[in-house]
């Protein structure tokens, strides 16, 4: 996991398995924040933003605040 300055986007998770954040992301609101960090994490075990990425992204998601 790493922290660097991205110009187009909060966050990536390569192929690799390496998730990078953007230096910014840590001046957004919490909920900003958790939604992007669990949804690089879950790439690492579903590598798309098929059907399952969706519902275990929800699951992860529901209720949080």
């Amino acid at each position: 996991m790493r922290v660097a300055e991205m110009t187009r986007k909060w966050a990536s998770c390569s192929t690799r398995g390496r998730v990078t954040f953007a230096l910014d992301l840590l001046a957004q609101p919490e909920e900003v924040r958790r939604e992007v960090i669990v949804h690089e994490l879950l790439h690492l075990k579903v590598p798309n933003h098929g059907p399952l990425f969706k519902a275990l992204l929800a699951a992860h998601l529901s209720g949080e605040s």
